[in-house]
Order: structure tokens, then sequence, then C-alpha cells
């Protein structure tokens, strides 16, 4: 009689990372408030795990089973190759960005084959699945380097990504400054030295408060 097949998890928390290698020799990296489940039978018949939060991929070589992460509504299909996806619960798509071999992304029954720095979107509101080739690809995977990578995000976002790093909340004075956008590479070494970079290019003034951080307008 066999056994059910008996599920791993591996987590990296708020303001931590982690990195495991599967059986097949397949390298992940875990980013902030992520983990990535798979079970006892890995690699029988296929590789498959499943993802909640963002994870960076070297897939070993085995072109007798494919490798498979599914990522909520998003599943991506690789053959020894390296890529990244980012799908958190709270955010408003799905996201996988290809950087060697290839990919097939796979979600509402559309179907999306990526070529290197290439990326694919999956907009949660419309269902629907985007090719796109951003200016700066590499910003997807610059969290390894415990960089932090902005490409027009939004004070807002941005804040998301800040309680995930560093388990700070975020306080609005102004409604008015959660939609300024922020453009820039910050080394990640301190909240308070990511906060005051910010604040160099987007008029705000913040309060560090505990575990909070109070934004406002700089009308100056």
């Amino acid at each position: 009689m066999e056994r059910d097949p008996q599920a791993y998890v591996v987590s990296a928390d708020r303001g931590q990372r982690a990195s495991l290698t599967l059986p097949d020799g397949t390298q992940v990296w875990l980013n902030s408030h992520t983990h990535i489940t798979y079970d006892s039978d890995y690699g029988k018949k296929e590789r498959s795990v499943l993802l909640s939060g963002e994870a960076y991929f070297e897939v070993a070589k085995d072109k007798k089973h494919r490798f498979i992460v599914k990522a909520g509504d998003l599943e991506v299909e690789a053959l020894g190759t390296a890529f990244n996806v980012k799908a958190y619960d709270e955010d408003k798509e799905l996201t996988a960005t290809l950087f060697e071999g290839s990919i097939r992304a796979v979600a509402e029954n559309e179907t999306a084959v990526l070529s290197p720095d290439q990326h694919v979107r999956f907009d949660k509101a419309s269902r629907r699945l985007f090719i796109e080739k951003p200016t700066n690809s590499s910003y997807a995977r610059m969290w390894r380097n415990d960089e932090l990578a902005f490409d027009g995000e939004t004070l807002s976002e941005i804040a998301v990504l800040l309680n995930r790093i560093y388990g700070v909340n975020i306080r609005f004075a102004s409604e008015n400054i959660k939609d300024y956008k922020f453009y820039g590479v910050i080394k990640n070494n301190s909240l308070e030295n990511v906060i005051e970079l910010i604040s160099l290019t987007v008029p705000i003034l913040y309060e560090i408060r505990q575990d909070t951080i109070v934004l406002s307008e700089n009308l100056k």
C-alpha cells in the first residue's frame, strides 16, 4: 500500500530570506514573507512546487520531468532555466521574469512563452496575461543581493514592500502622496536610509515612531 506523499514547507518570515536545494539540485531563493511547498514524491512524475510570495529559481536540467511553479492563478513551466516569480496574495498582479532559457506561463486558459529578459504579468482584476520586455529586467532579482530596485512603483506599493522586509507599518498623513512614484536602486541596509533616500527625490517628510513610519506631504 502506497503512502500519501508528505508535504515539505520552507518559509522566510517578514524581514528574513531563505534558500534551499530541491531533491533534483534545483536552487531556490526565497524573499521575505514567502513560503514554498513540495511533496515527498517530487521528481517521480514531475517536479512541482507551490509558491506564495517571491522566489528566484535556477532549475536543474531534466528533460524527462517537467518543472512547474504553481503560484495562485499563474502556472510557470520551465526546462533548465533561471527565472523569478512574484506572487504575493495581497498584490494586484502575479509576475514571472525570465533570465536564461525559456518558460511557459499559463493563466485563465491563456499561454505565454517567454524569451530571456521578458516578463509575463497576470492582472488579477482583468484576468488577463501580458508579455512585456521591461527596461531593467535585472531589477526583478536584485533583492537577492540586498538591493531594492524601483521602476515607478507608487509609495502605496512601496509601503507594502517595506512592511514585508522590515515589519514596519507605513501610515500616510496625506492621501495625496500615495500615488507618488519612485525610480532608483537602493542598497538595502537600514530602513531609515531607505526612507531618507526616497524623500530626497519624492516631496515627502517622514517621522519614525517605533514600528510605524508616518509619511506626510512636503509643501516647501
